[in-house]
C-alpha cells in the first residue's frame, strides 16, 4: 500500500505579513487550522510540517513539538530540496503539498485531488492549473518519483524555490488537473493569507462559524450568499511570490535577434506585387520592427507557428482572434475536410446551413433568424443595411471596431476613398458614457437606424450600461447592434449578451466560430431579420457549407469540453504574471494590461511624451527574439498550455527588466534595431 504524506511548507519570514503561520485566527494559530483539516482528509496517512533551518523558525519547530507534530527542517531557499528530503524522510510515496497560509483548506477538496490522482495515473495533479477554486484552496499531488526527477533536474531558482514548476511544465510527467463542479474562478474570492486585510478577511468567515471548525467550502459560500460576510477585495493577485522569483533570476539582457533571410527576401518579393506586403493592415510589415520580426510564416500547430526560416514562436495573434482551438485543430479541420469532399459550393441550398442556423439559435439568447457571411465586415455591413431597411433610416452611431465597409471605415481616420456622404452618416459614441450616446441621438432625433456597438472589449461596461444603451435605442426608435465578432465564443457560447444579460435586436457574430476557416453571420429578431428577403445581403460564398460544417464542430467542442475554462485559466496566469512583472520592473506606468483573460491588451504611454509606440516597439523586439509573437493583445486559445505561459512569463520577466533600464535612459531610442513600428489606427 502506497503512503500518502502531507507535508505543510511554513515559515515565519514572510515580507508581507511578518510571522504570519503562527497568527492566531478564532482560537489557534493558522498553522494549526492547516494540520487539523490535514489530518481529517481521508487517504492522508501522516501529516508533516515541513519549515526551514533558519533560527527565525525555530518557534515554528518548538510549536510542532509541543504539538505532537511532525516536523522536518531543510533548506530555507531551495524548498524543492526541503520537500524532497522530507518526503525522503518519511518514506513518502504521494506527496500532498499544501502552503501554512492557507487555513480554510478544506479536505473534502483534498480527498477530490487525491482520488483523481489514484484514477488517472496521473504523476502531479492538482486544482491550480485553472481557477475554479477560491485561492487558498490550493492542492497538489505528485508522486515520489516526480519529485525525485525534479530534485534531481530542476535547475532555475524559481523552479528550486516553488517546489512544481518543473514537474507542470518540462513535458516529462502525465499532469492533470481537477475543477470544481461549478466554476467560481470569475468570483475571484481569496482566502489565502498575504496581507494584514487577508488576516482579517479569514477571521470574520471563522467567527461566521461560532466556534466550529468542520465547516467547508460550500459552507462558506452559504455564509457569503447570506451576506454574513463579504467577498474580500484583494489586494494581491494568486502566485505572486512565483512571479517575483521569475523576476529575480531574469537576465536583463537584449538578445541577438532570430536569422529571418527568407522573410526578408520574400518581403523583397512581395513588396512589388501586393500593395501593403500583406491582405489585413494588422498582419502588415507595419505592425512589427522590420529586420528583426519574421514577416511571413509556413506553418501552425495549436498555440504554435514557424516562419519561412523555420523559427518556431508561442503565437499570440492567432490569425487576428479566429483560431479559438488553435492552428490545424485535427477534428475541426477532419469535419471541414469531410464536407469539402462531398463539395462546398453548391447550387442550391444544403442543409448544413439550417442545422447550424439552429444551433446557434440555440445559443445565442437574441438569435431567432440567422443569415452568414465569410467575413466580420459582411455581417456588421449586413446588419446595418438590415436596419436601415427596417427603420426607413439611414444614420448608424457606432462604437468600437466595425470592419472594412464604408459606412463604419469612413467615420475613421482610414476614410479614403469614402465619399463624404457615406461619412457623414456614421456617428461614433464614446463607451460607458450614456449622456454622450443620447447626446448624438437627441442631435438628429428620428434619423437614426442603429446603434451598433462592441457590447464589451478591454474595457468592462459600467453597471446598468448595456441596459441604458438599449433603453435610449429603442426611445430614438433605433435598432440596437451588437457587434460580438470578438466577444462572440471567447466569452462564451451565447457571447457577451449571455454573460452580461442584455439581449440586443441584432447581433453578428465571426472569427472564433470557425476556427480560422471563414465564416460569420447576422443574427436577430425573426421580425427584423425577415427583411433580408428584401434586403441585398446576398453573396457567391455566404452558403459555403464545408466553413459550416467546422463552425459546427466547434460550437460541439467548446459545449462540451473544457476549452473556455483553458483558455480563461492561461489568460489569468498572464494578466497575473505581467501585473506583478510591470511593477517591479518599474514600467508599470507606461504599459498596463487590461481586458478579459481571453483577450487582453497592453496599453502603452510614453513617458517622454510621445504616443508609447516606441515602448511597444522595444517589447515586440525583444519578445520575438524569444520565441513570442504578439501585437499588442494576448489572443488565447485552448491550445495554449502551461507551458506556454511559463515561457512568456520568463520573457517578460527579462524583456520588462531590461525595458525598465532602457526606459530610464535619456535616449531610449538607440535600443531600437529597426524601424519603429506604425499604428494602423486608434480605436479603442
Amino acid at each position: 500500500m502506497k503512503k500518502t504524506v502531507a507535508i505543510i511548507q511554513a515559515r515565519l519570514g514572510s515580507t508581507r505579513l511578518l510571522g504570519k503561520v503562527l497568527k492566531i485566527i478564532g482560537d489557534r494559530p493558522m498553522l494549526q487550522w492547516v494540520v487539523d483539516r490535514a489530518k481529517r482528509t481521508i487517504g492522508i496517512d501522516e501529516v508533516v510540517v515541513a519549515t526551514t533551518e533558519s533560527v527565525a523558525d525555530d518557534p515554528v519547530a518548538q510549536w510542532c513539538s509541543e504539538k505532537g507534530i511532525n516536523c522536518f527542517r531543510g533548506s530555507e531557499h531551495d524548498v524543492l530540496d526541503r520537500y524532497y528530503q522530507a518526503a525522503k524522510a518519511f518514506h513518502a510515496d504521494i506527496v500532498l503539498r499544501i502552503t501554512a497560509d492557507c487555513p480554510l483548506i478544506d479536505p473534502l477538496v483534498i480527498e477530490r485531488g487525491l482520488q483523481q490522482f489514484h484514477a488517472g495515473g496521473a504523476d502531479y495533479v492538482s486544482n491550480t492549473l485553472r481557477y475554479t477554486y477560491p485561492d487558498g484552496l490550493d492542492v497538489e499531488i505528485f508522486s515520489f518519483e516526480a519529485l525525485s526527477c525534479a530534485w534531481e533536474e530542476a535547475q532555475k531558482p524559481s523552479e528550486r524555490e516553488h517546489v512544481t514548476p518543473y514537474m507542470r511544465n518540462s513535458g516529462k510527467f502525465k499532469v492533470m488537473s481537477f475543477e470544481n463542479d461549478v466554476d467560481l474562478g470569475p468570483r475571484q474570492m481569496r482566502w489565502t493569507v498575504d496581507e494584514e486585510c487577508d488576516l482579517e478577511y479569514v477571521r470574520a468567515i471563522v467567527a461566521c462559524f461560532s466556534g466550529r471548525d468542520d465547516f467547508r467550502l460550500n459552507d462558506i459560500l452559504s455564509a457569503i450568499d447570506a451576506g454574513k460576510v463579504l467577498v474580500a477585495q484583494s489586494v494581491s493577485v494568486s502566485n505572486e511570490g512565483y512571479y517575483k522569483s521569475l523576476y529575480e533570476q531574469a537576465i536583463a539582457e537584449p538578445r541577438t535577434p532570430l536569422k529571418i533571410k527568407k522573410s526578408q527576401e520574400f518581403f523583397e518579393r512581395v513588396k512589388k506585387v501586393i500593395p501593403g506586403g500583406a491582405q489585413t493592415f494588422s498582419k502588415g510589415y507595419t505592425q512589427h520592427v522590420v529586420g528583426v520580426s519574421p514577416l511571413f510564416l509556413e506553418k501552425g500547430a495549436g498555440s504554435h507557428v514557424w516562419d519561412v526560416d523555420g523559427n518556431e514562436y508561442i503565437d499570440y495573434i492567432q490569425g487576428l482572434l479566429p483560431n479559438i482551438l488553435g492552428y490545424a485543430h485535427p477534428e475541426v479541420d477532419e469535419a471541414f475536410y469531410n464536407q469539402a469532399r462531398q463539395g462546398h459550393s453548391f447550387s442550391l441550398a444544403h442543409p448544413v446551413e439550417c442545422q447550424l442556423a439552429e444551433r446557434l439559435c440555440e445559443i445565442i439568447p437574441c438569435a431567432e433568424m440567422v443569415r452568414f457571411g465569410k467575413n466580420g465586415s459582411d455581417a456588421t455591413a449586413g446588419a446595418v443595411r438590415i436596419a436601415r431597411a427596417y427603420t426607413g433610416r439611414e444614420r448608424v452611431a457606432c462604437c468600437g471596431y466595425h470592419g472594412w465597409q464604408d459606412w463604419y471605415i469612413g467615420s475613421t481616420a482610414r476614410h479614403a476613398g469614402v465619399p463624404q456622404g457615406v461619412r457623414s452618416l456614421t456617428h461614433p459614441f464614446p463607451y460607458n458614457d450614456l449622456a454622450g450616446l443620447e447626446k448624438i441621438l437627441e442631435e438628429h432625433a428620428g434619423e437614426f437606424a442603429g446603434v451598433i456597438m462592441e457590447p464589451a472589449n478591454f474595457v468592462e461596461p459600467l453597471p446598468g450600461y448595456l441596459e441604458g444603451v438599449k433603453q435610449l435605442a429603442h426611445k430614438y426608435g433605433a435598432v440596437l447592434i451588437f457587434d460580438e465578432i470578438c466577444t462572440g465564443f471567447h466569452r462564451g457560447l451565447g457571447g457577451a449578451q449571455r454573460q452580461y444579460g442584455v439581449t440586443p435586436d441584432l447581433a453578428c457574430f465571426g472569427k472564433a466560430m470557425g476556427n480560422g476557416y471563414p465564416i460569420s453571420c447576422v443574427c436577430g429578431k425573426a421580425e427584423i431579420m425577415k427583411i433580408c428577403e428584401e434586403v441585398f445581403f446576398s453573396f457567391t460564398f455566404g452558403g459555403e457549407v464545408a466553413s459550416m460544417a467546422a463552425a459546427l464542430k466547434v460550437i460541439q467542442i467548446l459545449k462540451e469540453t473544457d476549452a473556455l475554462l483553458r483558455m480563461r485559466a492561461m489568460g489569468r496566469k498572464i494578466k497575473d504574471g505581467f501585473s506583478v512583472l510591470s511593477r517591479l520592473s518599474g514600467v508599470d506606468d507606461c504599459l498596463e494590461l487590461v481586458g478579459d483573460d481571453t483577450w487582453s491588451l497592453i496599453k502603452f504611454k510614453s513617458r517622454f511624451g510621445g504616443d508609447g509606440l516606441l515602448e511597444r516597439s522595444l517589447l515586440q523586439q525583444e519578445m520575438v527574439k524569444r520565441g513570442i509573437l504578439m501585437l499588442v493583445t494576448h489572443n488565447m486559445t485552448a491550445a495554449h498550455r502551461d507551458s506556454d505561459v511559463e515561457k512568456t512569463l520568463e520573457s517578460y520577466a527579462e524583456v520588462l527588466k531590461l525595458l525598465g533600464q532602457w526606459l530610464a535612459d535619456p535616449r531610449p531610442e538607440k535600443f531600437l534595431q529597426g524601424k519603429k513600428i506604425e499604428p494602423v489606427f486608434k480605436v479603442r
